[in-house]
């Protein structure tokens, strides 16, 4: 379980009555720890079926990065860099450099295999 997982746990139970705090945390715990376990179980059996979904997450990861590095407040000393096109340039670069990494990688470890 996730240290962001049991802060969420704590911060519930925190607004409880603090006689069934401890009772709160526990079944907090227990409910959630083989939820993540059969959660994870499904999304491993998820991305085995359908590859798709890890050049899609990898393509996500890569907007994500993108609005990151856009917002980032070095880039607000650089007014060419604020065009009104660039923050979705930045997102478009990185998503396609993450599909691009993800078929690359993938492409290697075909020919690895292949090899063997």
């Amino acid at each position: 379980m996730s240290l962001d997982n049991v802060i969420a746990l704590t911060g519930a139970a925190e607004a409880a009555d603090p006689q069934h705090r401890l009772a709160l945390v526990i079944f907090g715990l227990l409910v959630s720890i083989p939820l993540i376990v059969w959660g994870s179980g499904l999304v491993l059996k998820l991305l085995d079926k359908f590859l798709i979904v890890i050049a899609l997450g990898a393509g996500l990861l890569g907007w994500i990065a993108g609005g990151l590095m856009i917002d980032d407040p070095f880039f607000d000393q650089w007014p060419a860099l604020n065009l009104l096109g660039a923050e979705y340039t930045a997102h478009v670069a990185d998503a396609v450099l993450g599909f691009g990494w993800y078929f690359r990688r993938r492409a290697l470890a075909a020919e690895a295999k292949a090899a063997h």
